[in-house]
């Protein structure tokens, strides 16, 4: 049983059948098998990319980090998930046709030398999903082209994410340089670098209740 889905559950099925592929590097059928599934209306698109997809690059991070797969391995299941993600953006767009909006532009990036963005990708779409008109920037964007999208989009919220420690160090300076430059807009985080404590920012994460989706925290 996967930790983070239902023993039994259409969601918990998928995912069973999508390692299995990625583990025959099958990767033309993850991708059907996923797409299949949420068109059929089996699986829903937040649903599959909080139970099925971030766990799965979770654990295969932690394989890789853990000496139990190579690089490449780790490298061969994100571009699947990213192929399954970026197949299902017209889907995403049909749905959030007849989805009210909020009035609120939320600006996503990942900040200099954050190369990690399929997460962020992901939280794209929930956040369109949930009502929020979304630009994404997505990885390495430069604090002054952040701040240049977000006053040209009006973007209320900006959410940043955060793999490694590295770039965690220098988040903190980061955020506040953000904040001097904007004011007024909302700043918050997320992405792996959290996933086991949050050093002091944990005012800055956003809440899942805003998405009215479930997941721990928004950048993951």
């Amino acid at each position: 049983m996967h930790p983070t889905t239902t023993a039994g559950t259409p969601a918990a099925a998928l995912r069973g059948r999508i390692e299995n592929a990625l583990a025959q590097r099958d990767r033309a059928h993850a991708v059907e098998d996923a797409l299949h599934t949420v068109r059929d209306g089996a699986v829903s698109i937040p649903a599959l990319y909080v139970d099925v997809l971030c766990p799965l690059l979770r654990e295969a991070g932690s394989a890789w980090a853990h000496g139990a797969e190579r690089v490449w391995e780790e490298h061969f299941a994100s571009h699947a998930v990213r192929t399954i993600v970026e197949s299902l953006y017209l889907d995403v767009q049909r749905e959030v046709a007849s989805i009210p909006r909020r009035g609120t532009h939320v600006l996503l990036a990942c900040p200099p030398k954050e190369q990690h963005d399929l997460g962020l990708r992901m939280l794209s779409d929930r956040f369109e999903l949930a009502g929020y008109d979304v630009v994404f920037l997505g990885a390495d964007t430069p604090l002054d082209d952040i701040t240049a999208a977000a006053r040209a989009t009006g973007a209320g919220i900006v959410a940043l994410s955060v793999s490694t420690t590295f770039e965690r160090i220098e988040l903190r300076s980061f955020i506040d340089s953000l904040r001097t430059q904007l004011d007024g807009i909302r700043i918050v985080i997320g992405g792996p670098a959290f996933s086991v404590d949050h050093h002091g920012l944990a005012d800055e994460f956003l809440d899942a209740h805003d998405l009215g989706l479930p997941g721990s925290s928004a950048a993951s």
